[in-house]
């Protein structure tokens, strides 16, 4: 039974639900455009509570197929208002695949102005304080989050 993790900011609140059957041949940009437009409000705030972002691994990532460990990073563009949609490389899309999920959906804004981490595994989920590690580039986090989980 492959899963979408509902991502609950406003809640800090992580729930995990079944795949609706529609989506059982999709995986990421057709899925995360279907669930943005689905979703959101073509005319909400890209920037605001109501726009998702969706995080997709491709069809096959997760199996031993070459080249497969995509991921598609979509919602609604604070740049352009339509849906736009990124692509990556990257073990992050393995494991998430492995886990049974199709896709990470990201909702809401949390009530106070503060940063957190989501860590997933197979015993679920839990958010964890990340003020120390915000606005703080990439090679100085780095070794600090991987020295610490």
């Amino acid at each position: 039974m492959k899963k979408i993790l509902r991502v609950d900011m406003s809640k800090l609140k992580a729930t995990a639900e079944k795949a609706a059957e529609e989506m059982k041949h999709m995986g990421g940009r057709w899925l995360t455009d279907h669930i943005v437009c689905d979703e959101v409000d073509p005319l909400c705030n890209p920037l605001g509570p109501n726009n998702k972002v969706v995080f997709a691994p491709g069809i096959v990532t997760g199996t031993s197929a070459p080249s497969s460990g995509r991921i598609s990073v979509g919602g609604k563009s604070p740049l352009t208002g339509g849906i736009k949609e990124a692509n990556a490389g990257t073990p992050f899309s393995q494991k998430i695949a492995r886990l049974g999920y199709k896709a990470i959906v990201i909702e809401g804004l949390p009530e106070e102005k503060k940063f957190w981490l989501l860590k997933i595994d197979g015993d679920g989920t839990e958010f964890l304080p990340a003020d120390e590690w915000a606005g703080r580039g990439l090679y100085e986090v780095f070794p600090l989050l991987f020295d610490k989980f």
